[in-house]
C-alpha cells in the first residue's frame, strides 16, 4: 500500500462505520481525506477494493491472533480474551463495521472472511456442550464491545480512557462469554 492510500483507508473505514458500505460514497470518502475523487480512483479501482483494502488488516489481525491461541487452562483463556481485547480497540472501526453492518453485506469476501473467523472465536469460547443460548450469549459479548468502543459515548457517560476500558472489557467479555468462568481483572 503507498503512503498515498493511507489517509483514503483511514477516511473509509471511518464512513463505512458511520454510514456502511452502501451509504459511503468515493466523494464523501476523498472529501473525508481531504483528496479529490480522481485520487481515490488512482489507488483503489473500486469502492469494494477500498472496502476490502480498509478492512483487510483487521482479518489478518484475527488471522493471526487466531493461528497463536492457547487456551490452556485459565491462564491461556484470560490471555487470549486480553489480546482479543487488544485487537479490537487496534480495530475498533472495522469491527465496527464488521458487526454493525455486516449482514447486509454478505456475499462480499471481506465479510464472509471475517465471519468465519469470528465464527472460530465463538467455537474456541463456547463450552463443548454450549447451547444456542452460549452462541447468542457470544453475539450479544462481541456486539456489546463494539458498541462500547465506538460508541458507548454518545448515550452514556463520557468515554472512559483506554486504559481504564480495556481490562474492564476484557473482564465483562470473560463473564458473558464464559460463564461461571471467574476469571481475575486483568
Amino acid at each position: 500500500m503507498s503512503s498515498g492510500a493511507a489517509p483514503l483507508i483511514a477516511a473509509a473505514l471511518r464512513q463505512f462505520a458511520a454510514v456502511g458500505f452502501e451509504g459511503a460514497s468515493l466523494q464523501r470518502i476523498a472529501d473525508d481525506a481531504g483528496l479529490s475523487k480522481s485520487s481515490v480512483l488512482y489507488h483503489f479501482s473500486s469502492k469494494e477494493a477500498l472496502f476490502d483494502a480498509a478492512l483487510r488488516p483487521a482479518i489478518e489481525g484475527l488471522g493471526t491472533l487466531l493461528e497463536s491461541v492457547d487456551l490452556d487452562g485459565d491462564a491461556g483463556t484470560q490471555d487470549f480474551l486480553a489480546r482479543f481485547v487488544d485487537f479490537l480497540f487496534d480495530h475498533r472501526l472495522a469491527i465496527t463495521v464488521i458487526v454493525n453492518h455486516g449482514s447486509a453485506l454478505r456475499g462480499i469476501p471481506v465479510i464472509d472472511e471475517a465471519d468465519q473467523l469470528v465464527r472460530r472465536v465463538e467455537q474456541l469460547l463456547r463450552p463443548a456442550e454450549g447451547s444456542e443460548r452460549d452462541a447468542v450469549r457470544f453475539g450479544v459479548a462481541l456486539a456489546g464491545t463494539a458498541f462500547v468502543l465506538v460508541a458507548a459515548d454518545r448515550w452514556g457517560t463520557e468515554r472512559l480512557p483506554d486504559e481504564t476500558l480495556r481490562p474492564m472489557l476484557t473482564s465483562v467479555l470473560a463473564d458473558l462469554v464464559l460463564p461461571g468462568r471467574a476469571l481475575p481483572l486483568a
